[in-house]
């Protein structure tokens, strides 16, 4: 299954923004006459894979529209040309042609896409279910994003498996496109749950090794009382002064250890594991003292009350188990790609066949 569409001038740059605004906002900061941009869209099952080329442009996603959006899952850039430079949180990376960077979509970002001399930038972006890269779920800084870099093992492999992807869709092979997609996400799975392969995002690398150490204590006891300074202190053999120095660029660990909890509470909420009337609880198991406590801080980072977050995350699955699987309708239309992201689930954990038509 496969849709697109093309862009143009100013009127396209609206129409283009119009699209995307359920998810980002888009500028420019070049004539809005000379936009262009081109998408083509695959379904393929357990995966969905965007095509895009474009002139220069700059993607924000807030924390609004990322609790109204209430999705859950990876995106995995594959940088053709140009050059991306993108922020999440307080860490930014320069994305440079034949890198791959995965990014997680529960997380404010700001993505500013440059393209080259003469040319257009060009990215393919497959979007997966969180579940079906639980490896990188369970890294300490909670996925705000990994790079690949240019010649490394995973990046070169994970390429061949893309061109596999292609040249399925090239041969109009619905079957193998999906089978090449559930390869890619498997590959990349396991050797992101190999001990010691993931690479950190950019720090001063002579703390690397004892930022990433605090870092996965705390993601470990996140939910625990016995998580506190004291114990991050001794288990770094560190002073206070020393400790907020390391973990500086997350604004010290007290905002670190919060911002991680509201991060997991948000997870619970779009992914309905949390019912109805246990926001209480909610609020207790991730270590706040009230309800109207978590409420406040809840609001102020994603820009909407936890219940109604909830309630977005709960309709968009009910509306998924009202239409079913994606289908093409009459006259070719195939409905909207975001909505295909709302269905994905790894393969595993389906019940039943589910097909799809290029």
């Amino acid at each position: 299954m496969a849709t697109g569409a093309i862009y143009e001038g100013a009127a396209g740059l609206r129409a283009y923004r119009k699209m995307s605004a359920e998810t980002c906002v888009i500028s420019v900061r070049d004539d809005p006459r000379s936009f262009h941009a081109q998408c083509r869209v695959y379904h393929l099952g357990s995966a969905v894979l965007a095509d895009l080329r474009s002139t220069s442009m700059r993607y924000r996603r807030s924390a609004r529209q990322v609790a109204c959006g209430a999705y859950d899952h990876y995106q995995i850039v594959f940088n053709v040309s140009g050059w991306i430079h993108y922020r999440a949180g307080r860490r930014s990376v320069l994305v440079r042609p034949d890198d791959i960077i995965i990014l997680d979509s529960a997380r404010e970002s700001d993505a500013e896409v440059r393209v080259p001399d003469r040319g257009s930038a060009h990215a393919l972006t497959l979007f997966v279910a969180r579940t079906a890269l639980a490896p990188l779920r369970r890294e300490a800084d909670g996925g705000h994003f990994l790079l690949l870099r240019r010649g490394e093992a995973l990046t070169r492999s994970t390429h061949v498996h893309l061109r596999r992807i292609l040249q399925a869709i090239e041969a109009g092979s619905a079957a193998q496109a999906q089978a090449a997609a559930q390869s890619l996400i498997t590959v990349l799975a396991r050797s992101l749950g190999r001990r010691g392969h993931l690479p950190s995002a950019p720090r001063r690398a002579t703390h690397r090794p004892l930022i990433d150490s605090l870092e996965r204590l705390i993601e470990r006891r996140l939910d625990s009382p016995a998580l506190s300074l004291k114990l991050l202190c001794s288990h770094c053999g560190c002073s206070r002064a020393t400790l907020y120095r390391l973990l500086g660029a997350e604004g010290g660990p007290i905002r670190y250890i919060r911002q991680r909890r509201m991060q997991r509470a948000f997870q619970e909420l779009i992914s309905g594991s949390v019912s109805p009337g246990r926001i209480l609880g909610l609020a207790l198991r991730h270590r706040f003292a009230s309800e109207a406590t978590f409420n406040r801080a809840f609001r102020r980072t994603f820009g909407l009350p936890p219940g109604e977050v909830r309630a977005i995350a709960m309709r968009s699955r009910s509306a998924v188990r009202v239409a079913g699987p994606p289908v093409v309708r009459a006259g070719g239309e195939a409905g909207r790609p975001i909505d295909w992201i709302r269905t994905l689930m790894p393969v595993s954990a389906r019940k039943g066949p589910r097909s799809a038509a290029r």
